[in-house]
């Protein structure tokens, strides 16, 4: 079965597959009573270029080094060969009679056999290519094992020297490699790998040469040193070992599976048992459309969705930092409980939609988005606090380090700073996890979230550890060469962790917490300074001097994030006004401080209500930029209607409604494990999302319903005993339809993120663009692939092309629906009067 997962064997393929569905559909077209025309030139054309890569095969095996190669390479290009000839001779046959029967299945099985010949060759090819890559992996693998028993400085020279040509080959395979690949995750995934891999050698290398230096020395250190120095062996191992599995993988079958951070969450969190990542929107959503809709079949998955709402809600509660807010949610939640306990008794007697049932589930739900809301302001308020100045604790606590001997408290300080800096990584990680399980972060920034959170863990206490060396070994520039170089690594990774999460949270709602706790500061400051307590108003002034640097760091990431030149200006300008701001306030509370007079007083509470102005412009401005568009004005009430039988005749509705009612939920086929079933399946999922807009002024919507009814009748033409296409020729059609109702998808997509103004939302789609072309390129190739073998009594490959059709058609439709939420999201930033505006008018 041809597999698709390099641009090369993609590219080969398709032509090949081009000639090869002309054929199949010819030989449809004749055993319905049609004559076949000559072939002699289409099939030489495709057996000079098969007999051109058998040569190159040929070439190949004789110059490879790769025995394995050498042994796969004849029995593929073998098979070329004689599907080549099957052709020419069917060809000939055909020629001569262009009803020869035996012509026409000499035909197909020379055309099945081409396919599978070539893709056989192209497989045998990539597969010595990989095992190259992996050759490399295992030999970096092996040798950083020699880490382990380096003692001295020579031997590390010795090591360093051995170890970069291997690293430099390796880079330079995997770049190749992910240019390759047709899969975006793999390739990303795979370069991740090798970058970390390049940053943790460098840090092996410090660690090893702290190791030498504490042993030389005599250090009762030199073991903690010896630890980090297997974490990192370890580290690289792990990246090592993740790229070679990468590599391995050729189907869209075989997904990159999604790391177990069960054990990871249950630690931060404080559970004894794992836990999931499931996030709670998705529990307020099921339960929102139950108590709006009252639906008996529902009824059990919406009270379970309930009652997971209100276990998120105290699970929340349980972390937060903020007592009331905590509070907040138990009372909120301990009010809900009986009247969803109600609510399940009417479902019992079977008084759900009871006129009580419908008024007590009105009552709830107005209960549960506040508790929702509440549930959200709660995160936002944690990372504004918990991310105001997320790389100075590690900062304070290395600094303590490096106190000098005759400090009296150093270690008692260094105590203090490391339990403060632990205590940090710990909130901080526990923070980025709730939003992570907010459920209004997409899968991708999920997934880099919990991978930051995972290097943030085992950082923090590399870093204790490293810190501690220095500060037993005062003046050993090794360790303190070491420490930094963990610190650096850290501080980089919070500085991500950090972008990540601002980047997850709602804007407006982080300037509404950040303004409430800067203007809670600058009184807390001024009141200080009233009663003389210096140290307090300090401390209020220099917090609120972060939490204004976040402020200016949201704003900066808004303009940088928009193409609207307008709102780009007004935020620059609140922000330059923020930033001039900030230096005079903490300078006059300093003086204040000092001088302890009214004038003083007078002039830092002048400064104090600048940063405060200028913070409340910075969030006026983003949230009138962000609110949603006002509701269009109600119509005036009109009077009664007149009596029945004085009414004109009801006009028919508008052409476009009766095409609106006439799009009908796709039904599925009764055989649940069939390829029907599953096929028709992703193109319902599909128009699910499709029939929530309207066709009218947005012919990306129209595409879509039409593609994902292209499909469901792709699906149907599959026999639920056989799995046999009922029509080989339609399948091949319907592939070409799709496709290019594919290209038509792409084209109004594009058209809407050039005229986006929002830079990452325009991002996000253009991504999910470009994975449309290969997903449609395949399936064409797997419908003709299947085709060929419609009737052929070989089970293994029946069920290999099914399995593959199957995914890529699941593929395709779950890609243009993202493809469809992305561009509707891109919508609502377009350019002013830009020819690319879509309606987007819901119908549900």
């Amino acid at each position: 079965m041809p597999v698709f997962h390099t641009k090369t064997i993609q590219t080969i393929l398709e032509p090949v597959a081009l000639q090869v569905s002309t054929m199949v559909v010819l030989d449809e077209e004749a055993g319905q009573g049609g004559a076949m025309p000559d072939l002699s030139e289409p099939v030489a054309a495709v057996s000079v270029a098969v007999l051109n890569l058998v040569q190159v095969g040929k070439q190949t095996a004789e110059s490879s080094e790769d025995t394995q190669l050498q042994e796969e390479l004849p029995r593929a290009w073998q098979s070329a060969e004689v599907a080549s000839q099957q052709l020419t001779e069917a060809a000939g046959t055909l020629k001569e009679n262009a009803r020869s029967a035996p012509g026409r299945k000499l035909l197909i099985t020379g055309a099945r056999g081409i396919l599978e010949a070539v893709s056989d060759l192209l497989l045998t090819f990539d597969e010595s290519e990989v095992r190259r890559i992996i050759g490399v992996c295992e030999s970096v693998m092996e040798y950083v094992k020699v880490a382990e028993i380096i003692e001295i400085m020579s031997d590390l020279v010795i090591f360093i020297k051995n170890i970069t040509p291997g690293l430099t080959g390796l880079n330079k395979l995997i770049d190749n490699r992910a240019k390759e690949l047709t899969n975006p995750v793999h390739a990303g995934k795979l370069v991740e790998h090798c970058d970390q891999v390049k940053k943790c050698v460098p840090m092996l290398i410090a660690s090893v040469k702290l190791v030498c230096s504490l042993k030389a020395s005599g250090s009762g250190d030199a073991e903690s040193a010896v630890s980090s120095r297997d974490w990192l062996m370890s580290s690289i191992t792990e990246d090592l070992k993740e790229i070679i599995r990468i590599l391995k993988i050729k189907t869209s079958k075989d997904e990159l599976a999604q790391g177990d951070f069960s054990e990871m969450i249950a630690k931060i969190m404080g559970k004894d048992e794992p836990m999931s990542q499931q996030a709670f929107l998705p529990n307020f959503q099921t339960a929102n459309q139950f108590l709006a809709r009252l639906d008996p079949e529902s009824a059990d998955s919406g009270m379970e969705a309930l009652d997971k709402c209100l276990a998120d809600a105290l699970f929340l509660a349980d972390t937060l930092q903020d007592a009331e807010m905590a509070a907040s949610l138990k009372r909120q939640v301990a009010d809900l409980k009986p009247m969803i306990e109600k609510l399940r008794a009417l479902k019992e007697s079977g008084k759900l939609n009871s006129a009580e049932g419908r008024a007590l589930a009105k009552q709830i739900a107005a209960m549960m988005n506040q508790l929702e809301q509440t549930m959200q302001e709660a995160i936002t308020k944690e990372v504004v606090e918990n991310f105001v100045d997320p790389t100075g604790p590690a900062k304070q606590m290395t600094n303590a380090a490096l106190l000098e001997p005759t400090v009296a408290d150093r270690e008692a300080q260094w105590a203090s700073k490391s339990k403060a800096f632990t205590s940090h990584a710990e909130a901080a990680s526990r923070t980025a996890l709730q939003v992570a399980r907010s459920g209004n972060v997409d899968e991708a920034t999920v997934a880099e979230i919990m991978d930051t959170i995972k290097h943030i863990q085992s950082l923090a206490p590399q870093l204790v550890s490293s810190s501690k060396i220095v500060l037993n070994n005062y003046g050993n520039e090794v360790a303190v060469d070491f420490m930094q170089t963990i610190k650096d690594e850290y501080s980089q990774r919070m500085e991500q962790l950090k972008d990540l999460v601002d980047r997850s949270t709602d804007s407006v709602s982080f300037l509404k917490a950040s303004e409430a706790q800067i203007h809670q500061g600058l009184q807390q400051a001024k009141a200080a300074l009233e009663k003389n307590d210096t140290e307090t108003a300090m401390k209020a002034s220099t917090t609120v001097a972060k939490q204004a640097k976040r402020v200016l760091d949201v704003a900066r990431a808004e303009a940088e994030n928009s193409e609207d030149v307008q709102y780009v200006e007004r935020v620059s300008g609140a922000s330059q006004q923020l930033a001039k701001s900030v230096k005079p306030m903490v300078m006059s509370c300093k003086k204040a401080c000092a001088e302890k007079s009214v004038a003083s007083r007078h002039q830092f509470s002048q400064s104090a209500d600048s940063v405060g102005t200028a913070v409340t412009e910075i969030r006026e401005v983003v949230e009138g930029f962000h609110q949603p568009p006002r509701p269009p004005t109600p119509e005036p009430e009109l009077p009664p209607p007149p009596p029945e039988e004085d009414l004109a005749p009801e006009r028919p509705p508008p052409p476009e409604l009766v095409q609106e009612e006439m799009t009908q939920r796709i039904e599925l086929p009764e055989h649940t494990a069939s390829v029907a079933f599953n096929i028709v399946e992703a193109a319902r999922d599909l128009q699910d999302e499709a029939i929530k807009w309207s066709i009218k002024d947005n012919s990306l919507i129209a595409v879509a319903r039409q593609m994902a009814l292209h499909m469901a009748e792709m699906g149907r033409l599959f026999d639920s005993a056989s799995g046999d296409p009922q029509s080989r020729k339609e399948l091949i059609n319907l592939a070409k339809t799709i496709a290019k109702s594919t290209n038509d998808i792409i084209r109004l997509a594009k058209t809407t993120a050039e005229a986006c103004t929002d830079r990452r939302l325009k991002q996000t789609l253009l991504q999910l663009v470009d994975r449309l072309p290969t997903i449609s390129t395949q399936l064409k190739i797997i419908s003709t692939v299947k085709a060929t073998q419609a009737g052929r009594r070989d089970a293994r490959a029946d069920r290999e092309s099914s399995e593959t059709l199957v995914l890529n058609a699941q593929n395709l439709m779950k890609s243009v629906k993202e493809v469809v939420q992305a561009a509707q999201s891109a919508t609502l930033k377009l350019k002013p009067g830009s020819a690319a505006e879509l309606m987007w008018k819901r119908l549900d």
